[in-house]
């Protein structure tokens, strides 16, 4: 399971760069994509022929993308007509897919991604993102050194254990660690890390921009049959951590149900909802609240309460004249 998961998220990359840059120069052949991109030539008919099955449920001719090769080795690819619409965003979801873009391209698989990068340049414009200006909405990923990263993603292909040197926000000290890399998620504009800690025996993630270096072990680690990506969309998988309730504003639920696993929403008289989610201790439940404001209100247990206003007031020490 863990090889078939490596192998296909190596494909998806490759699959998500070929198809924009084949509609984009249609008629292209195979032998040329095959050395834009650095593969065999049947390699790219092999994800061609994948990206033939992919399309919308009901999976007729209709809903599907239709790709032809023709006998001198030219491709055409045919959207379905889902593809015609035009995609109507509002300003939440055109900000979580630009972020999610920027995270892509900050890796150097999507470096010739010239059609990702281009969509990227239209949903700033949309949302008066500006690089040059201080106004509008800016979107950085942190990550760690591109060589961090590339020890980390050569450790996960080849389901290798890595010793980390990692500095932990909680107690601000430098420890090393053995780690079995399970996936590198890309969650609240930063990377993370997602594996099983062999120091503390826990499923752990670890913030890649705290990770002062990176040795990849020769000791297998495989993937379990039973990881799901998906439980990390929040930064945190709920695993270790302790029940928060809090109520959320009308404003801000959608989102935030949308971004964190919840255990329970219920919605109450005023509009505003009863919410209980797992979290990974005051601290983090405490971080979380001060992000949401005046969306917030009645935290419990009272100790997320008395650790946001003591964040709350560090915070304000800091920034004091």
């Amino acid at each position: 399971m863990s090889e078939v998961y490596g192998r296909l998220g190596n494909r998806l990359r490759r699959i998500l760069v070929l198809v924009p840059h084949i509609i984009q120069n249609s008629g292209v052949t195979v032998e040329e994509v095959a050395r834009r991109f650095g593969m065999t030539a049947d390699d790219v008919v092999d994800d061609l022929n994948m990206v033939m099955m992919c399309g919308l449920p009901g999976y007729t001719p209709l809903e599907l993308i239709e790709v032809v090769i023709g006998e001198d080795g030219s491709i055409e690819i045919g959207t379905a007509d889902y593809f015609a619409a035009s995609l109507r965003l509002s300003p939440a979801e055109a900000l979580a897919l630009l972020s999610t873009g920027a995270a892509l391209m900050s890796l150097p698989e999507f470096a010739d991604a010239d059609a990702l990068r281009r969509g990227l340049s239209k949903l700033e414009r949309a949302l008066g993102v500006d690089a040059n200006e201080d106004e509008g909405v800016q979107v950085e990923v942190e990550h760690a050194p591109a060589a961090h990263l590339e020890r980390l993603r050569d450790a996960l292909e080849r389901h290798r254990r890595v010793h980390l040197e990692y500095l932990s926000a909680s107690s601000g000290r430098l420890s090393e660690r053995d780690v079995d890399p399970w996936a590198l998620i890309a969650a609240l504009g930063r990377w993370y890390l997602v594996g099983f800690d062999h120091s503390s025996e826990e499923e752990r993630m670890f913030r890649t921009d705290r990770v002062k270096s990176v040795e990849v072990l020769d000791t297998e680690a495989p993937i379990p049959g039973d990881f799901d990506p998906g439980r990390y969309r929040g930064a945190f998988s709920g695993t270790g951590g302790k029940i928060v309730t809090m109520e959320l504003s009308p404003r801000v639920m959608g989102w935030f149900s949308e971004y964190y696993p919840l255990e329970e929403a219920v919605e109450l008289a005023d509009g505003w909802h009863h919410i209980r989610l797992l979290s990974g201790g005051d601290r983090w439940a405490a971080a979380l609240a001060l992000r949401l404001g005046a969306d917030v209100r009645n935290l419990s247990p009272p100790s997320v309460g008395r650790e946001a206003a003591r964040l709350a007031a560090a915070i304000a020490s800091r920034h004091r004249p």
